[in-house]
Formats: structure tokens, sequence, C-alpha cells
């Protein structure tokens, strides 16, 4: 993928994340995190390019993370436990959020060059 389309969808989904934080109970919030983090899940979510080889493992972890926020949200839609499930949400987007912030400034920082 282009390198400033990834650094776009890394933004995006950072700002999908942050949102579903600050509003963990807003479902909305949560939905919208989950749509953007199907493009971040995807296998191909990665930079063709060499210069980006160092990014290898950021991006693995991204998916990985991205993953597991999008299984625990669709479990949270089935299950209507309430609170302690939103935490359930909470704890590994908050584990994802750095990774996407690091993303996008690599990316970005990349495309500025």
């Amino acid at each position: 993928m282009y390198p400033t389309y990834l650094a776009r969808i890394a933004s995006t989904a950072e700002r999908a994340c942050v949102m579903a934080l600050d509003r963990p109970k807003d479902p909305q919030a949560r939905e919208q995190l989950f749509d953007a983090l199907a493009a971040v899940a995807d296998p191909t979510f990665q930079a063709d390019e060499p210069e980006y080889n160092h990014l290898t493992e950021l991006f693995g972890q991204a998916r990985v993370w991205a993953d597991i926020v999008r299984t625990r949200i669709a479990g949270l839609q089935t299950n209507k436990l309430g609170h302690p499930a939103v935490k359930a949400v909470q704890y590994p987007a908050r584990d994802l959020l750095p990774i996407l912030g690091d993303l996008s400034r690599e990316l970005g920082r990349r495309n500025d060059a």
C-alpha cells in the first residue's frame, strides 16, 4: 500500500480510538472504532517499500491489537453485560492507541521528507 494511504488509515483509526476511549459507553463511538480498525486488521496493512522495513513489526502489532479490539467490540454487541464488558474493549484499545500514533508519526514523517 502507499505510505500516504497507510498514514491516513492509521490516523483515522487513532482518532476513532481516542473517541472510543473518551466515550466508553457510547455505542456509536465503538462502532466507528470497529469500522476504522477494519483496514488496520487487514493483512495488507503494511508498507511495501524497503524504506519502511523498520516498521514491519509495528504494522504486525497494529494488526493483532486491531483484531483483538474488533473481536471485543463484536462480543460486546452480542452480550449486553454493561460496564465490565465495556472495559474489555477499553484495555486493548489503550494498548493499540500508542501503536497507531507511532505509525501515523513515522509514515507522516517519511511523507513530509
